[in-house]
């Protein structure tokens, strides 16, 4: 003999669906969205009504000037002024200021990592060239009792020249610009400029 559903469920010890159990479970979710929406709009609304004096709270705490003024050190200390060497196709040459980014090195070192990669507006709008490759790397920087050796990669003899005007001439007439450098010597990937012409 089949016995019905509600007879082997309870012989079985198993829960009956109760209908009343599963109407509640959808009543809570009606509530739970009701409520939601309706913080929803009160944040709206208080929003609307309180902007002005949440906006003057904010500007009377000093809190937006004070997070500016962080962003400009930030700024400050990501970036250093150097000053760039640029000639010109007669040959002359222009001295231009560029806010430049740090790489974390003295000053030698970021000036000419700023030749390389930045792009000097000022300097260009007169009609100024940048003869040093830009695939060009600096290896390495190194100033002692006025000279400075600078290590670059292969591809500064890559670089164009303006008659007798190279990349190498603008790189020491940069460097040239501080008072502590008397003397600029040249390495191409460890090995000196010098023997590689010869």
């Amino acid at each position: 003999m089949i016995e019905d559903d509600d007879s082997f469920i309870q012989k079985e010890g198993l829960d009956i669906p109760n209908e009343e159990e599963e109407g509640s479970g959808t009543r809570s979710l009606v509530i739970y969205s009701v409520i939601f929406i309706i913080w929803i709009l009160w944040s709206f609304f208080c929003f609307l009504f309180f902007k002005d004096r949440i906006a003057a709270a904010v500007e009377e705490s000093g809190v937006i000037p004070l997070i500016q003024e962080m962003n400009e050190e930030e700024l400050i200390l990501e970036t250093r002024n150097v000053e760039l060497i640029y000639p010109f196709y007669d040959g002359s040459t222009v001295m231009t200021d560029l806010r430049a980014e740090r790489h974390g090195s003295d000053i030698y070192h970021d000036t000419v990592e700023a030749l390389i990669n930045e792009y000097a507006y000022d300097a260009y709008a007169l009609g100024a060239v940048n003869l040093v490759n830009p695939q060009t790397d600096l290896i390495g920087l190194t100033c002692s009792n006025g000279i400075c050796y600078v290590d670059l990669s292969r591809e500064i003899l890559d670089s164009p020249s303006l008659t007798d005007y190279t990349a190498f001439d603008q790189i020491e007439d940069t460097l040239m610009l501080f008072d502590d450098i008397e003397k600029v010597e040249f390495l191409i990937d460890g090995e000196k400029l010098d023997s590689l012409n010869s």
